[in-house]
């Protein structure tokens, strides 16, 4: 199987960060703490989710070239159970071929319920028939859940009851994955105000549910679906110093569908302003050594976003 980037490119720039502050203390006193040159070196994922799976199918070919001409690295791919394995053997082999990573995509807010908890056991045993019967370069690199509980209309009237079957999903997908392919990377979308959130941490003392997440999962993408670098830096700022100390990489993502919501996405805009925003981002955030990159939500809407 393919090294995981992610997993990799952090590892990286840990061993880099080491590197230098021992070559310095041993030769010059540290002034100012350490440079963002550190990472010069260190090339930052760029991620999209792809939720219509037919177009690995039908538009193959028109969404590889999308894909490879804006420096896409790694990409979030929903599962069709009724798409052929081998439209995702071809699809996953090119994509490699072009140095795009795939990850298997599924979720929805309601499966955190008990009574919908099948759907996700469904999606992880699929994933890994799939992987099982396909050569390596044709199998996913990881497994993203996409399971946004805060949008139920449980969560304002049972919050904590919510919270807790929040985490006991990401902990049984967690669980289920590992124990057949300790491997593949786990990851999850997660908005990026989960810090404000207080909950058990499992050994008889709180922590924020943000800092819970992380110490569970491999990878985060977090939500930071804020339509300017000086917000989006400001609301990433406190969950990647809690990635940073459970040593977890962490993708920032913005939004470009049209979501009604002001400021928080960059439908509106166009294609310009956020990669100028967003080299903002990448910039600023470089020295943190949680930080691994950039994700743009979504592929279609992306494609589509005016210039």
């Amino acid at each position: 199987m393919k090294r995981k980037k992610i997993s990799s490119g952090f590892i990286a720039k840990v061993m880099v960060v080491c590197l230098t502050v021992a070559v310095s203390s041993l030769f010059i006193p540290l002034q100012g703490g350490l440079s963002n040159k550190v990472y010069a070196a260190e090339q930052p994922e760029k991620a999209t989710w792809l939720w219509n799976t037919y177009s690995i199918w039908k538009e193959k070919d028109k969404t590889l070239d999308f894909l490879s001409h804006n420096s896409v690295t790694l990409l979030y791919l929903q599962i069709d159970a009724d798409i052929p394995g081998d439209v995702y053997r071809t699809f996953i082999s090119e994509a490699s071929d072009r140095g795009i990573e795939v990850h298997a995509l599924g979720g929805a807010p309601d499966w955190v319920l008990p009574e919908h908890q099948d759907r996700l056991y469904q999606f992880v045993h699929w994933v890994n028939a799939y992987n099982n019967s396909v050569r390596p370069v044709e199998r996913f690199n990881g497994i993203h859940l996409d399971v946004e509980a805060h949008v139920l209309s449980q969560f304002k009237s049972d919050q904590d009851k919510v919270l807790g079957l929040w985490m006991d999903t990401v902990s049984g997908f967690v669980d289920e994955v590992k124990s057949e392919n300790p491997h593949l990377t786990t990851g999850a979308d997660l908005p990026v105000w989960l810090h404000r959130f207080d909950v058990r941490d499992g050994h008889g003392g709180r922590t924020t549910l943000s800092n819970w997440m992380f110490g569970k999962l491999d990878q985060v993408t977090l939500m930071a679906y804020i339509d300017n670098a000086q917000g989006i830096i400001q609301a990433c700022s406190t969950p990647l110093d809690e990635a940073a100390k459970n040593g977890k990489p962490v993708i920032v993502a913005v939004e470009t569908m049209n979501n009604d919501e002001e400021n928080s996405s960059f439908y509106a805009k166009g294609k310009a302003s956020m990669m100028r925003e967003l080299d903002t981002v990448n910039r600023t955030l470089s020295s943190s050594l949680s930080f691994s990159g950039e994700a743009i939500h979504n592929y279609e809407s992306w494609s589509a976003l005016k210039e």
